[in-house]
């Protein structure tokens, strides 16, 4: 543990979302800002599903000419690729019917020129970053601290990247190899969309000697969408395809909520917009008109009197850095 007397370990999670990623973009870019510190030099781990795995790996990797990107850097990643990684035509709706809805050729291509070469053992600080291998039909977890007890899990942070954000119905799976083994990658929001349990079970078995653990868990707004009985009684394979995505990650976000909130020894702070409607709440919305809006609803949930002193509130707590001096992810965490 660190030097002194703090034993209090703070974990960052970031939930899925698609385009929506802009949401946490903000809220963390504000916090950042607050704080005046990278936010990987503050938390002892840093967790991400989805979009929240790009941003998760883009704030805590050296992949930006040696250091982290700023949150702000990230909400340029969507607001000025995010109609490239979601394009649609005019044969989008027939082709959906026989695969993925969009090429992944372009988030590829995105990915490369935001992360390059860079290796997760770049990790500023340890990350978990949730995928789904459909090979094995187990959760498969990208974890930069464990890369130096199994170097052959040093992929790059692009890998990553696009193993955690594909989403069943939106993009093809990954193809990733190591050694003789092979994982057929999607979207870790079809089991933990929202990542904090999982960050917080990580926690307690990296730092064991932990008094409390702090959780700072953001979301990328909670859809109030209801399927009601009379509409989804007579769906088939396509009717549940079409849905079954954001079903699973509004479940299973919702049910860690109520878990973290109760667990002793656990400080739990929950930064989510609720009661996202219509075509914003949808995870692909790439219009100019829903780009603007998703911004504009995040600088107006940071800018509200309960919100800004909930950040207050949680920055206070974060000012002091990390709980730990953890080392094995290359180099020395202080």
């Amino acid at each position: 543990m660190a030097n002194g007397d703090s034993k209090v370990i703070k974990v960052l999670s970031i939930d899925g979302g698609g385009i929506r990623g802009i949401i946490p973009a903000i809220i963390l870019g504000e916090m950042q800002k607050r704080l005046g510190r990278d936010l990987s030099s503050i938390f002892d781990l840093i967790a991400g599903t989805s979009t929240g795995g790009i941003i998760a790996v883009g704030i805590g990797t050296a992949c930006s000419n040696g250091k982290p990107y700023a949150p702000q850097k990230l909400l340029d990643l969507y607001v000025q690729n995010g109609p490239q990684i979601f394009q649609k035509s005019f044969l989008t709706p027939v082709a959906q019917l026989f695969g993925p809805k969009y090429s992944a050729a372009p988030l590829e291509q995105i990915l490369a020129q935001f992360f390059g070469e860079t290796d997760l053992a770049s990790a500023l600080t340890p990350l978990l970053v949730s995928s789904y291998d459909l090979q094995s039909q187990l959760p498969f977890f990208f974890k930069s601290h464990k890369i130096a007890a199994r170097p052959e899990y040093n992929w790059k942070v692009r890998e990553v990247a696009r193993s955690t954000s594909a989403a069943p119905t939106f993009f093809p799976p990954h193809f990733l190899a190591s050694g003789n083994s092979t994982f057929a990658l999607v979207d870790g929001g079809v089991f933990v969309n929202n990542p904090s349990m999982a960050a917080y079970v990580e926690a307690r078995t990296l730092y064991p000697d932990a008094s409390s653990i702090l959780v700072v868990s953001v979301g990328t707004g909670d859809r109030n969408d209801s399927i009601s009985y009379a509409q989804a009684k007579k769906w088939g394979l396509l009717g549940w395809a079409r849905q079954i995505a954001p079903v699973l990650m509004d479940s299973v976000s919702e049910a860690v909520d109520f878990e973290l909130g109760t667990l002793p020894q656990c400080t739990y702070y929950r930064l989510q917009i609720q009661n996202l409607q219509g075509s914003i709440a949808a995870m692909d919305n790439v219009s100019p008109e829903n780009l603007a809006a998703l911004q504009t609803l995040a600088n107006n949930y940071v800018a509200s009197a309960p919100v800004s002193a909930k950040l207050d509130e949680i920055c206070a707590q974060l000012k002091p850095g990390r709980g730990s001096t953890l080392s094995g992810t290359g180099r020395k965490l202080s």
